[in-house]
């Protein structure tokens, strides 16, 4: 798998607290709000961490951005992962999502597009 961008995630139950806080630790605001319910931080050029409006979401969340969602996808069933089909991310022209669970019970999140 070739991954080009690592997304660590973390679900709020109080979005604007939560947000707040991790602003506090990384000693600045936020880069960019992508969606509404998603503020942002570019911490590299590969690894971009945000904050979710998302109360009822995991804890821990990792998503990594491939070049071919549906090759990865191939593969990883043809491994016996359990992977339903993407979803097309509202909002974005092309950016199609997909989630499934690992082992621990942790959630893995794929996309590709724009």
């Amino acid at each position: 798998m070739n991954v080009d961008t690592v997304f660590v995630s973390v679900n709020a139950q109080d979005f604007g607290a939560q947000s707040q806080w991790w602003s506090l630790l990384l000693n600045r605001p936020w880069d960019r709000e992508p969606s509404p319910s998603c503020h942002e931080w570019k911490l590299s050029d590969s690894i971009l961490f945000q904050v979710l409006d998302n109360p009822s979401g995991p804890r821990t969340t990792v998503t990594l951005r491939v070049a071919n969602l549906d090759v990865e996808l191939a593969r990883l069933r043809a491994q016996g992962v359990d992977v339903s089909d993407p979803s097309k991310v509202e909002g974005f022209q092309t950016l199609r999502y997909v989630q499934f669970v690992e082992p621990e019970g942790n959630t893995v999140g794929l996309l590709d597009g724009q």
